[in-house]
């Protein structure tokens, strides 16, 4: 991710590509999403993260990669079984 100064309602403000077509802008206080590239002079789509909303977010990515982690660790006991098992057989 690379961090650019853009001119966003007549401020310069700090704002990056995130991939997938999102662009993030600060502007001071919260974050705007925007979809599609801020360069254009509009977005398709925006979303406004307060502060509070912007912890939120955090707090479910967080949730869910720990959520992903205890998947993929039984996954890989459900795999070792069935290869034990199969060396058994």
């Amino acid at each position: 991710m690379k961090l650019e100064i853009i001119n966003f309602n007549g401020v310069e403000r700090p704002a990056t590509y995130l991939g997938d077509g999102v662009y993030a802008i600060h502007n001071g206080y919260g974050i705007w999403l925007h979809a599609n590239d801020h360069r254009i002079g509009f977005a398709t789509n925006r979303i406004y993260l307060e502060p509070g909303v912007l912890s939120g977010l955090n707090s479910f990515a967080e949730q869910t990669a720990q959520f992903a982690e205890k998947e993929d660790e039984r996954k890989e006991s459900e795999n070792l079984a069935n290869t034990n098992n199969k060396q058994e057989g």
